[in-house]
């Protein structure tokens, strides 16, 4: 089973906003996995369960494309990370496999 990391840390002043949107997402979704910093405000995690390596391309290549940045539907990351969408961070993990 494999998971995606997504971290980021969000501007106060769209704080609401971006809560909003994600409440969206987890509802539509189903296996995204918002956590909240607790010992640094605005610092987010989003655990995404059962995505392969392919829909983690896709997933990366919609997120990090600023030109669909504030249209609504997909977010206005580049407002709401604090210094901008090059500081959204996403990562793809597999079972490690033993030897």
């Amino acid at each position: 089973m494999s998971k995606v990391f997504v971290e980021y840390a969000i501007n106060p002043e769209f704080r609401a906003s971006f809560l909003i949107y994600m409440q969206g997402q987890q509802l539509r979704e189903g296996h995204l996995e918002l956590l909240e910093g607790t010992d640094q405000d605005g610092l987010y995690v989003e655990i995404w369960h059962d995505v392969t390596y392919e829909e983690y391309l896709i997933m990366k290549e919609e997120r990090l494309n600023v030109e669909r940045m504030g249209d609504g539907q997909h977010g206005d990351w580049e407002r709401w990370i604090k210094g901008g969408i090059s500081k959204l961070h996403m990562w793809h993990f597999s079972p490690a496999n033993y030897i």
